[in-house]
């Protein structure tokens, strides 16, 4: 079987495999917790907010699924139309750890955000480049045991890393994989190409790498370069 071949029976079978069941995961919380939402208001407990918090998560997830389709349709016709601006990209990657917080939904997880104290003005599609930085941070937390660390360095050469670290054992590589079996079996294999696809757009690049940097032990790292407009 030729690749062309292998590729469109993904895309007609694993593929929409993987879609349904990212769907009906959040989809199925969503209605467990409606349910037990209806029982807590007939009951008048103190569990509604918990059960209204898990039906926001669940439907979270499906319209980041919808986002991730979407975008993947847009980036699959040519690189993305960017409209630049200045930018503090502490404030775009301090908002995306906390968007993918609330929709990853992992308490025992901990992430240390390290940024500059003065903002990190860079010129880039704040609504593109958001959306990479948080399929980042989602990817980092949900990967994690027990602590993720996020960080924003200058570059000498101008510009900045981001890097999104994981305290897991990666036992694979991993890396862009768009509509292509994912390593672990797990997700849709969009999220690192979206990234890779909206930074190689700004002119950066997505790095991966694994179990050791300056000294420190890790899972994996993923950085991206912000090179100056």
């Amino acid at each position: 079987m030729d690749d062309g071949k292998r590729d469109d029976s993904y895309l007609r079978t694993a593929f929409l495999e993987r879609v349904a069941h990212e769907l009906r995961g959040p989809a199925g919380v969503i209605h467990g917790a409606l349910q037990e939402l209806e029982v807590a208001l007939a009951q008048q407990t103190g569990d509604v907010e918990v059960f209204l918090a898990m039906a926001k998560r669940g439907l979270k997830r499906i319209l980041r699924t919808a986002d991730r389709l979407q975008m993947t349709g847009q980036l699959e016709r040519g690189a993305p139309q960017l409209t630049l601006s200045s930018c503090d990209l502490c404030a775009l990657v301090q908002q995306a750890v906390s968007d993918a917080q609330t929709v990853e939904g992992r308490k025992k997880v901990s992430v240390e955000v390290d940024v500059p104290s003065s903002p990190a003005t860079c010129v880039i599609d704040s609504h593109w480049m958001g959306l990479a930085m948080f399929e980042l941070a989602s990817n980092v937390i949900r990967h994690s045991h027990e602590r993720a660390v996020v960080s924003v360095k200058p570059r000498e050469a101008g510009g900045y890393d981001v890097s999104f670290t994981d305290d897991a054992r990666t036992s694979f590589e991993f890396g862009p994989a768009r509509f292509q079996p994912t390593r672990d079996g797990r997700g849709l294999g969009l999220g690192l190409s979206l990234v890779d696809d909206v930074v190689a757009a700004h002119g950066g690049k997505l790095q991966t790498h694994y179990g050791r940097t300056n000294g420190l032990a890790f899972g994996a790292c993923v950085s991206v370069s912000i090179v100056p407009a």
